[in-house]
């Protein structure tokens, strides 16, 4: 069996390497969609805010289909059933990255984003802008590992981490701020919606962190 320093540096596994990159460069992608459709969801263009949704959702299935194709080629190579399960992993965790901003993007495009307070709006913006940050260390996190620097993976991995954390505060404030409201300010089907939306934000970090924590190991395990 190859060693994964072999490996990765094997030509007939070259296409791999590249459709793990692109498969995260997608979910790079996918997040600055989600901050199109919020953008337009705050200026009541629902239109364009649909058309952007319709867009996420076909790079989701595309994702899903690069996905299969990573596995179904690793499935083939010569590597040690342990690395092949580890890259197979990171395959599947990074598509749930992907998987959380479509879902949260279906959830925002039910309700009418425009008349949510805005103080609640505010926080939104926050969690968006560090869950952009999330994302693009995560694919630099895998980038990293699939350049075999692993240290700075592990870098990239840790700052992953922090960006997560940043969100669970921003989340707590957000949860809170929804159940502060009246029921006629906002309305129950509004709040059961908007408490899904913030949850899917949450879980799009929490998503990265577990991606990033597949890198972690294999970063560990790659460099010893």
């Amino acid at each position: 069996m190859e060693s994964i320093e072999s490996w990765m540096r094997s030509r007939k596994q070259v296409r791999v390497i590249s459709m793990i990159r692109e498969h995260s460069k997608g979910t790079v992608m996918a997040i600055e969609q989600l901050q199109r459709c919020i953008d337009y969801a705050k200026k009541d263009k629902i239109d364009e805010m649909n058309r952007a949704y319709n867009v996420l959702s076909q790079k989701e299935k595309e994702n899903n289909e690069l996905k299969r194709q990573i596995i179904t080629e690793l499935a083939k190579g010569d590597l040690p059933s342990k690395e092949r399960e580890d890259l197979m992993r990171l395959a599947k965790e990074n598509d749930q990255v992907i998987s959380w901003i479509n879902e949260t993007s279906r959830i925002l495009v039910e309700f009418e984003y425009k008349n949510t307070p805005e103080g609640l709006k505010n926080i939104i913006d926050e969690m968006v802008v560090v869950i952009h940050a999330c994302v693009i260390k995560l694919d630099e996190c895998i980038t990293r590992l699939m350049d075999k620097e692993f240290q700075n993976a592990l870098k990239a991995a840790n700052e992953v981490e922090n960006r997560e954390e940043e969100m669970d505060t921003l989340y707590k404030k957000a949860r809170a701020l929804i159940y502060s409201f009246d029921k006629i300010e906002i309305g129950i089907g509004s709040a059961i919606l908007l408490t899904q939306f913030i949850e899917g934000l949450e879980n799009i970090t929490d998503r990265c962190e577990d991606t990033a924590d597949e890198v972690r190991v294999m970063a560990i395990v790659f460099s010893s």
